[in-house]
């Protein structure tokens, strides 16, 4: 529920296409909570302009601007929104469930996001991944061995976390998302990577991924420029 401009609480600083701010919107848009966008551009935050390292000295987005102070990384964000924003929520409602969706959440950080990112979008991303096909076959088989737990949970379950969809499911969802995105390259396709249709080996996770997909705020939550 952005509002560009709006005179509302919080403010979100982001730029289109970053699985961090895009984990925010998700969360932001799931719960109904309205927000001013503040949409930034690779160019203005290279800049690193000085109003911009007040509210994050990192020089990163997501920033959400609260009115009592700003909010970087983008789990803590998500963690905020919970508490300020109970109604809808995406971090349990029992002591068990918390910390069923904190360990999830920390699965996908601690043993999967990193080698989704290192590996193989900023290979892609960068065009080194030409330079070594092989390896980036290799890293491609990490990268199943890498989701096997999530194919595991979601077997049992629709949610990672179990039959609500929580947390979890938003931390990992957005870079999973752009690893398929730029594993469906011409030159990721010609190395045979297998990464651009992860439902052909991961069924379970393939489900998931479509009921992500159809989840409350996606749409508007969705990088824009990947729509051109």
């Amino acid at each position: 529920m952005s509002a560009e401009g709006s005179a509302v609480d919080d403010e979100l600083f982001w730029v289109s296409g970053s699985p961090y701010a895009w984990r925010v919107q998700l969360a932001l848009e799931y719960k109904g909570v309205s927000y001013a966008s503040r949409r930034m551009d690779s160019a203005q935050l290279a800049e690193r302009s000085l109003a911009f390292l007040q509210l994050n000295p990192r020089g990163k987005v997501p920033v959400l601007n609260t009115g009592n102070g700003a909010l970087y990384e983008s789990v803590a964000i998500i963690a905020f929104l919970d508490r300020a924003h109970p109604a809808v929520p995406l971090f349990g409602q029992t002591a068990q469930e918390h910390g069923r969706i904190w360990q999830r959440v920390s699965e996908f950080e601690n043993y999967t996001r990193e080698l989704l990112d290192v590996e193989i979008v900023r290979p892609l991303l960068r065009g080194h991944a030409k330079d070594d096909p092989e390896a980036m076959r290799v890293s491609a088989a990490r990268v199943y061995d890498a989701l096997g737990w999530m194919e595991q949970a979601l077997s049992v379950a629709p949610y990672l976390a179990g039959d609500d969809l929580t947390a979890a499911d938003i931390v990992a969802l957005p870079n999973i998302q752009m690893m398929r995105r730029v594993a469906a390259r011409p030159e990721a396709l010609a190395m045979a990577l297998g990464l651009d249709d992860l439902g052909a080996r991961l069924p379970a996770l393939g489900a998931w991924l479509s009921r992500m997909e159809s989840m409350r705020g996606y749409d508007a939550a969705y990088p824009p420029h990947w729509r051109s």
